[in-house]
Order: structure tokens, then sequence, then C-alpha cells
């Protein structure tokens, strides 16, 4: 079983970009992807990376988020986060920076399937 080491930092939609720009160094970390889950009436948002070379070492960003918050991109500190991004925007409906929809669901497919406030 793999035990890691998550190193949980807070941050909010006003500081996530500054935070990750400080953080993050490609040689070093590898961006793995954002999650997203419904608490009931919000979102938590988690930006995930690994440690190159070091076993089960995990740095996630987190925030809790109103469902009709304003997500800012990543995109211009590590650009293939927009798939991640397109992503949350699509599956849970959220208003993220710069995101389209229609990639994972079909223009005439449920709407934030992922939502818990989603009727399917």
């Amino acid at each position: 079983m793999v035990n890691p080491n998550m190193q949980i930092e807070e941050v909010t939609l006003d500081n996530v970009v500054d935070k990750i720009k400080e953080f993050y160094d490609e040689r070093e970390w590898n961006f793995i992807t954002i999650n997203a889950t419904d608490l009931g009436g919000e979102i938590q948002i988690d930006w995930l990376f690994s440690k190159y070379r070091a076993k089960n070492i995990i740095k996630i960003f987190r925030a809790n988020v109103s469902y009709d918050a304003f997500i800012p991109s990543i995109v211009p500190v590590i650009p293939s986060a927009w798939l991640a991004e397109w992503e949350l925007a699509d599956l849970f409906g959220l208003d993220v920076e710069n995101a389209t929809t229609g990639v994972f669901i079909a223009p005439d497919g449920p709407k934030a399937p992922l939502r818990v406030d989603t009727k399917l």
C-alpha cells in the first residue's frame, strides 16, 4: 500500500496562482491534475503536484469555493493545466478563466453532471 506524504496548503482564489507560481519548479515537481469535490453548497478544489525522484511526496494547494466563483487559470504557469481546467468547467459547471465547455460533454448532454445539485 502506498502512503503518500501529502502536504496540503490552504489557498484562496485571490492568491492561488501566485502561490503555485512561487512554488512550481518544473525540474522538481510534476503537475498531476486539478481535482474537485462537491461538498454540497461549495466545491473543494485541489491543485496536485508530485515531487520527481522522491517516492510518494504530494503537494496540494486547496481552496473551498462557491458554485459561482470565478476560478483563475494556472495555464500561464503550467500550460498543460488547460485540460484539467476545462474538465472543471464541463463536469462541475465552474467559471474557470479562459475555459470552454463541450470538450468532455456533448452540447445536448447534462450540464455539470458531477455537482450534487444536478438532476440527471
